[in-house]
């Protein structure tokens, strides 16, 4: 009896407790969020291991709860991530910001064409016009371009699309897996050269929300590189988008709920920093970096006038700050020579065969290397010193930008290559979506022998020509259903002059690729399957199929592998060079697109350059030896 009594005194404790610790849940989760808002990450880390150490394991949860943990977790992680972002934060020199509707911020931006804001084109738009997602950025004469849309489960995808000719464009097509996640990429752009990419994007790792990112095109790998975060402050605990450099190389601009409402944006204007200098920012500084404390707030008037805050006294620290973002130029000028001329050298030194002179080369590439190491400690030295003068300005509340020419710069007139002493907001409006002409893409037909769940039977016109080889399986009085085949796939139906029918299995492109398959088959069901030969469409014995394998019989092909889906520039090439059909088949054990047959090898030369040059790698093949 006393030994129940205690257990009843456990269980009543125990579940009091739970009671208590659900309850404390809620509490716990939206004081931590409230930290992660603040930047204070380690706070809201050490709640989050908390709550994790007392929830129970996810394998021996219910599915509820282990989507809480599963959430919790991801919390953490994002302001782990936060914490190590603010190791390695810049300090951009604020200029102004001012607050918009949401609906359409993107339109105040200077720098974009007017009339280069519009929506998609018309098969990719979901959503209404209001929708800031739902809007591409188009100038005049533009090549290429990219825009974000909606897949089938919601999420938004950055999609690309070239001109191909004066009236066709290719196929819009999803940017790659360094692009592309699970989460949302929104509001892509291009810059000018059309090497870098921005955008915003909640999937990629960072701060929360929407982040801002950016990737290189490679040109090795004809393909974008890994996306970066643009890093504290540019990506922030709130929610950021479209991050743009001025044509002029001026500003930079951005957009963040930050410190608005629903339904509002600011849109910060920074000075443009070609090399930013990464320093750590403290828990308690980053609140008034990510707002640019110092940044001047620009109001509309009832009568539209603006209203600004007074800028700096022309004469405060100026003169400092003028000698300093001289020298840090000066030195970023010589670097960036130091650097060219380095590289030359070693590609010289590449190059050389005499002893005697790569001797003399290495002497003088160490002497440019220790010139050099020397040379960027310098920089960063002359950028730290900016950066301190800078920042003891944004603490003053001193706006850099505003202020006033120096007595030498007076005298000489405006200094070069220095930001305009105002910035003014763009009021461009929306343009109007061309008709957009895309290429049709046909998707190849997969002739690659496996056994699915169900056969597939193919049309005989989806053979390629030339010499193929097949596996029979039965022949019959009366067609077949699909489920007799037993998963092998893809099967061909023929019928013969006697009124039978007789089924073959696989498409393979020489007899030993077919001899390898065929005990698989027997295998599945079928004990006297046998293989057959066919060329061009016509029966032949597998003995004179054989012959010609090894015979030089002048039939060609032409074959892309590495791609699940035929390339949209690959199939441009192969529809404006030739009329030979697609298929998709196994040679030799690699799944590979063939284009053929073609009994004139310079006319599959010539595909195969084609489509080479769009950047998708092509081969001539022999169809027989």
């Amino acid at each position: 009896m006393k030994k129940r009594s205690c257990l009843l005194i456990i269980l009543i404790a125990l579940s009091a407790t739970c009671r208590t610790y659900s309850q404390e849940l809620p509490r716990k989760l939206e004081e931590a969020a409230a930290h992660h808002k603040e930047y204070r990450f380690s706070q809201a880390i050490g709640i989050y291991r908390s709550i994790l150490e007392q929830r129970p394991d996810s394998t021996l949860t219910t599915e509820a709860d282990s989507l809480l943990n599963m959430e919790i977790q991801k919390s953490l992680v994002t302001s782990e991530n936060g914490n190590n972002m603010l190791l390695f934060a810049s300090a951009p020199a604020p200029v102004t910001k001012k607050v918009f509707p949401a609906e359409k911020f993107f339109l105040r931006y200077p720098g974009f064409e007017e009339g280069s804001w519009m929506l998609p084109p018309a098969e990719f738009v979901k959503e209404a016009q209001g929708n800031p997602f739902n809007v591409m950025n188009m100038p005049q004469e533009s090549s290429e371009i990219v825009f974000s849309a909606q897949d089938e489960s919601g999420a938004w995808n950055i999609m690309y699309t070239r001109k191909l000719n004066d009236t066709l464009w290719s196929a819009p097509q999803i940017l790659n897996e360094n692009i592309t996640t699970a989460g949302n990429e929104i509001l892509p752009h291009l810059s000018p050269d059309g090497k870098t990419l921005y955008f915003s994007s909640d999937g990629h790792s960072g701060m929360g929300g929407y982040d801002l990112y950016m990737s290189k095109w490679n040109e090795e790998t004809g393909d974008w590189d890994t996306a970066q975060n643009l890093g504290f402050p540019y990506s922030s605990t709130g929610n950021d988008y479209l991050c743009y450099n001025t044509p002029d190389s001026f500003f930079t601009i951005l957009a963040s709920d930050r410190e608005t409402q629903q339904g509002e944006l600011t849109l910060y204007i920074t000075r443009y920093e070609a090399l930013p200098l990464k320093n750590e920012v403290s828990q308690e500084d980053a609140p008034a970096l990510a707002t640019l404390a110092g940044a001047r707030q620009q109001e509309e008037s009832p009568a539209g006038s603006r209203k600004e805050t007074e800028s700096a006294s022309e004469d405060e620290g100026y003169a400092e700050y003028s000698q300093a973002v001289k020298e840090v130029r000066e030195l970023q000028d010589r670097l960036k020579r130091s650097v060219a001329q380095l590289d030359k050298r070693r590609e010289e030194y590449a190059i050389t065969t005499d002893s005697l002179q790569r001797v003399k080369q290495e002497q003088h590439i160490l002497s440019l290397e220790a010139d050099l190491l020397a040379l960027t400690q310098s920089t960063t030295s002359a950028v730290a010193k900016l950066q301190k003068i800078e920042m003891d300005f944004l603490s003053k509340g001193i706006i850099i930008a505003q202020m006033m020419e120096t007595e030498e710069e007076e005298a000489a007139g405006s200094a070069p290559d220095m930001p305009p002493m105002e910035f003014e907001f763009a009021e461009n409006s929306m343009g109007q979506t061309p008709a957009f002409n895309f290429e049709v893409v046909v998707p190849a037909v997969d002739l690659s022998f496996k056994i699915a769940e169900e056969s597939v039977v193919a049309d005989l016109s989806e053979l390629p020509g030339g010499l193929v080889y097949h596996i029979q399986l039965m022949t019959t009085n009366r067609p077949a259903a699909a489920k007799s085949f037993k998963g092998l796939t893809p099967v061909f139906e023929r019928k013969l002059s006697s009124g039978k029918y007789t089924y073959s299995a696989g498409v393979f492109s020489t007899y030993a690729e077919a001899l390898k398959n065929l005990n698989t088959v027997r295998k599945r069901g079928f004990p006297t399957a046998l293989i057959t030969a066919y060329s061009n469409g016509k029966s032949i014995s597998t003995r004179n199929a054989r012959i010609m394998e090894k015979q030089d019989n002048s039939i060609y092909r032409v074959t892309i592998a590495g791609y699940d889906t035929l390339p949209a520039e690959a199939l441009s090439a192969i529809r404006e060079n030739t009329t030979k059909d697609i298929a998709k088949a196994a040679i030799d054990g690699v799944m590979k697109f063939v284009i053929g047959p073609f009994t004139n090898k310079a006319q599959a030369d010539a595909l195969a350059g084609a489509i080479s040059a769009r950047g998708v790698a092509a081969e001539v093949e022999k169809v027989a030896n």
